[in-house]
């Protein structure tokens, strides 16, 4: 399955890389989050369409075979606590979801080697769409 187009704020992918250029060692989902900026469409922030999944945001999504939404919050991993719905955008999922749309689905390689299939549903909140930039 070819992987959908994602659109990222340069924003972001400047944060992303410099979270990973200060990475000692980098995962096997830091590198694959680095092909992701890599082939990203890079926008300025106040041009971000309203439905995609940006950092910060709060979406609805499906991981099959659940046919139940989860809500998750997408956040850098300094602000990860662990807190019920925050997804870490370095864990396997958080790298899946970044930059994809409502309505787009990505399967994604597990650390088992599974694949997972994330459907978003809806982006519930997203800072850009709310005019915060910070």
């Amino acid at each position: 399955m070819a992987k959908p187009k994602i659109i990222l704020s340069e924003q972001d992918v400047e944060r992303l890389e410099t979270m990973l250029e200060n990475q000692d060692k980098l995962s096997e989902t830091m590198l694959q989050l680095e092909d992701e900026l890599a082939r990203a469409e890079v926008i300025k922030p106040e041009d971000m369409p309203s439905n995609i999944v940006t950092m910060h945001a709060r979406a609805l999504l499906t991981i099959a075979p659940s046919t139940e939404p989860v809500e998750i919050t997408l956040v850098y991993p300094h602000e990860f606590k662990g807190e019920k719905g925050q997804v870490n955008v370095v864990a396997p999922i958080g790298t899946a979801i970044l930059g994809l749309a409502e309505g787009q689905t990505i399967e994604w390689p597990q650390p088992d080697g599974q694949l997972m299939k994330v459907t978003i549903e809806k982006v519930l909140y997203q800072p850009e769409r709310e005019g915060d930039y910070l």
